[in-house]
């Protein structure tokens, strides 16, 4: 039988939506933080010392790595002001330019988006709409960097902000084909936080996109009690692809790991936790000796995240009537690894 995980699905929130928007996460809000509480397991002195044990030999280095190179950027923060209307950003042949347009009703007065024309050699190859963002006040990043080495130009990053709480940088990709002929778009989807930056993590001169796996986050518990593994995406032949199990980002992904194991406290919720920090551990080689751990520690009285659907979901992404079935935490964080991609090996 075929049992799938129920999911939301992720969308940018219109403009008017968004001011309303911080109200739709007070609830798990005050959840996390004990108001409406359901119990939940909490993590002892004994679960902690024990984590940091076990990962002991991860533990000695730096949590946080030196950010690389920098490529060509030009940004606007929501802190400025808005004294100017175009920027301009080139290396070589390419040429970029951003302006800015009034959105379209009932927010024309209000709100202003980010237009981008990129040319090559003089020549007008693509013209894209960023994401309304605040009043007034549009957030983005541009950026030229070489993702792709397959094709014979750098590739254009632009990155906006759509405001609202706990999201979204709405990013594209703007690269050519092989021949250097044709251009296009390439949507990396909404991702948790500010405008997203490509970095060249590993000093090679290419560039990726690294950020924590927003599939974690509300899966096994509330936003701020969630942990997600270190993500990685590069481009290639104009994909995205997930690069993350690559060995020579091997240091990222232990840095994470780091970073994870600081975070863990006493008033932690465990299952938001153990879902991010095995899928961490996975990433590492070392997937066994953290599904133990986890099968130690998990909170067996929280339910959230183990409703699934035992047939495909409609189109609206609700179960059926009568489809839904409960699993246990192990069971449901299994099928989720499948689902996200991660190999696990018990």
């Amino acid at each position: 039988m075929e049992i799938r995980r129920m999911t939301g699905r992720t969308r940018i929130l219109s403009a008017p939506a968004r001011f309303f928007a911080v109200a739709a996460v007070a609830l798990p809000a005050l959840v996390c933080a004990g108001f409406f509480a359901v119990s939940p397991a909490r993590a002892g002195s004994n679960f902690v010392n024990e984590l940091k044990a076990r990962n002991a030999h991860h533990l000695t280095g730096k949590s946080i790595l030196p950010k690389g190179k920098q490529p060509p950027t030009v940004k606007r923060d929501w802190e400025d002001r808005l004294k100017r209307e175009s920027w301009q950003l080139s290396e070589g042949p390419i040429k970029v330019s951003i302006t800015l347009t009034k959105g379209g009703p009932p927010d024309a007065m209000l709100f202003l988006t980010p237009v981008l024309s990129l040319s090559i050699e003089g020549k007008k190859m693509l013209r894209v709409e960023g994401s309304e963002s605040f009043p007034d006040n549009p957030v983005f990043l541009v950026q030229i960097a070489e993702m792709d080495p397959g094709n014979p130009y750098k590739e254009v990053v632009f990155s906006t902000y759509t405001g609202g709480a706990h999201c979204c940088s709405d990013t594209r990709i703007l690269t050519s084909s092989k021949d250097g002929k044709t251009w296009k778009e390439v949507e990396l989807g909404p991702i948790d936080g500010g405008p997203l930056k490509a970095r060249d993590l590993n000093d090679d001169g290419r560039y990726e996109f690294a950020f924590r796996d927003n599939a974690f986050l509300y899966t096994f518990g509330c936003y701020a009690c969630s942990t997600s593994p270190f993500h990685i995406l590069q481009l290639q032949d104009g994909k995205l692809i997930d690069a993350s199990a690559k060995a020579e980002f091997r240091p990222h992904h232990v840095a994470s790991l780091h970073r994870i194991i600081e975070w863990a406290g006493d008033d932690m919720d465990m299952n938001g936790f153990l879902a991010g920090y095995v899928a961490q551990k996975i990433l590492l080689g070392e997937g066994p000796q953290a599904w133990k751990f986890m099968l130690k520690y998990y909170d067996r009285k929280s339910d959230w995240g183990l409703v699934n659907c035992s047939v495909k979901e409609d189109e609206k992404g609700e179960c059926p009537p009568g489809k839904k079935l409960t699993l246990s935490f192990p069971q449901a964080l299994e099928r989720f690894y499948k689902d996200a991609g991660y190999k696990l090996t018990k």
